[in-house]
């Protein structure tokens, strides 16, 4: 209880002081120096600490339980085994290769699919070319000189 009132009683300080050297001291003690330490710890750290919070709990409440004891002589082993071996690497590959999996799977029912449709199609019969239309000779003016020109009439 006594620390918690301290740690109150210096954020106080803190939120008082200011800009002041003795603020700034403060600051530097109390926000930028945990700043940079929690900036140091790793995804290791955190597994290393949770396997012995997890141990320190079964050794509490198990009591005499040899085989509780045994599992924290295996501690050592197993923070070992969580920091050279990411848990999330194997979790990551295990996801990419789900969906390449699935990717493939996707694609080859698409090429089989339509592979089917193209081998049991019946063949069309081919359609039918719409008839060109002969250009009709175009009828020459009323007023063409030339030879063969026709009387035009006018109305």
């Amino acid at each position: 209880m006594t620390a918690a009132i301290m740690v109150l009683m210096m954020w106080a300080a803190l939120a008082i002081a200011g800009n002041t050297p003795f603020g700034r001291l403060l600051h530097r003690m109390m926000v930028d120096m945990p700043a940079r330490l929690a900036n140091r710890l790793s995804r290791a750290h955190v597994a290393v600490t949770f396997v012995i919070l997890v141990l320190v709990v079964l050794h509490l409440s198990a009591g005499e339980a040899d085989p509780v004891r045994l599992l924290g002589l295996f501690a050592p082993d197993l923070a070992m085994w969580l920091i050279g071996f990411e848990i999330s690497t194997v979790i990551e590959l295990a996801a990419g290769f789900a969906a390449l999996a699935t990717w493939c799977w996707i694609n080859a029912r698409n090429a089989v699919a339509a592979l089917v449709a193209r081998l049991w199609k019946r063949p069309r019969a081919k359609p039918k070319q719409a008839r060109r239309r002969q250009r009709r000779d175009r009828v020459s003016p009323a007023n063409d000189d030339e030879d063969g020109a026709e009387l035009a009439l006018a109305g």
